[in-house]
């Protein structure tokens, strides 16, 4: 999945909680403008960041091996 997907997930679900991006700021601690990014698809956004919206936003976050293993990265 590209960045720019996950941008797109995470909007989605931050809408249809019917969640500005200000009071996501408030709920994840990260700045507004970060999550400007990251619903953008933007490259710059830390892991920490996209960890803290997902959470807020009860997005799960899992990355796979090619084995198949996975790791969940939050919740």
């Amino acid at each position: 999945m590209k960045l720019d997907q996950l941008g797109t997930i995470i909007k989605k679900a931050r809408k249809a909680q019917h969640i500005t991006q200000l009071e996501l700021q408030d709920l994840s601690g990260v700045s507004a403008s970060v999550i400007y990014k990251l619903e953008s698809g933007r490259r710059d956004v830390s892991m920490g960041s996209l960890i803290a919206v997902a959470d807020s936003l009860g997005v799960q976050l899992v990355a796979k091996s090619p084995l198949g293993e996975e790791v969940y990265l939050n919740g």
